[in-house]
């Protein structure tokens, strides 16, 4: 299994990221994309991804709520980053109308080069969105170039329809094994297509509720990436090594890994 979303330059693996990666391997994992979120949150993600080759990856951008702290030559930042060998993918960046921690407009500037930096690099987009109103597909119809996946989805039919229509992956979290919010989610997963499905954790939030017994921490961890592939397993009628099987396929397929 590949975790396609994974922050794990969080402070809460600060102490023990190595047994955190050990664990992940002993569960099944072959390789984690270390997710960036800003210039120096991708900037770490990389140097992460560098000291652990072939395990870990790592994507460059800039966050929705980041969007109004970019500096000068942020995008030229982005860039040298984007170019080497560790980065698989531009952002996690998007919108995200639900917090609003940035202005809109800032947001979207943002968001649009970042979707032109993937353009010009041919390199997939770690898309966030929450609640943007349309705004998210308009701009996607508009400036998508390569095929990338929408992180996180917790959307409902239509916006499932929309990423679907313009080609994304969509990637399920543990959001999916929570009785109170994911349900709606849960009903939703039918109707993905295996060649288009991703999954991942979102460490080190998103614990899975469906955990047995329940981990004294409340920190997600890569490890826990079986139950999401168990629940989308359950909802799809499918094996849980096929979903495993297919899942890596579409990762090594997405960010291009070996």
């Amino acid at each position: 299994m590949i975790d396609i979303g994974a922050n794990l330059t969080d402070k809460s693996f600060s102490d023990d990221l190595h047994v955190v990666l050990e664990q992940a391997q002993e569960a099944g994992l072959s390789a984690i994309v270390v997710t960036g979120t800003d210039v120096a949150a991708s900037q770490a993600a990389q140097k992460l991804a560098h000291n652990f080759p072939d395990a870990l990856y790592s994507t460059a951008g800039v966050h929705p709520h980041h969007a109004d702290e970019v500096g000068e030559n942020w995008i030229e930042a982005l860039t040298e980053l984007a170019r080497l060998r560790e980065v698989v993918a531009i952002g996690e960046t998007g919108l995200d109308y639900f917090r609003d921690f940035s202005p809109r407009e800032d947001q979207k500037e943002v968001f649009v080069l970042q979707l032109q930096l993937a353009r010009d690099l041919a390199m997939p987009i770690f898309i966030h969105d929450r609640d943007s109103h349309g705004d998210m597909a308009r701009l996607l119809s508009m400036h998508l170039a390569s095929p990338s996946v929408v992180h996180c989805f917790t959307g409902n039919a239509e916006a499932l329809k929309s990423y679907l229509d313009l080609g994304c992956y969509i990637g399920i979290t543990g959001w999916v094994c929570d009785e109170r919010r994911g349900s709606e989610l849960a009903g939703l997963i039918p109707n993905i297509p295996l060649d288009r499905l991703l999954i991942e954790t979102d460490a080190p939030y998103l614990l899975p509720r469906t955990i047995r017994p329940r981990p004294r921490s409340r920190r997600n961890e890569p490890k826990y990436l079986v139950y999401v592939a168990q629940k989308v397993a359950e909802l799809t009628s499918k094996s849980i090594q096929e979903i495993a099987e297919v899942t890596t396929q579409n990762a090594k397929q997405l960010f291009r890994l070996p």
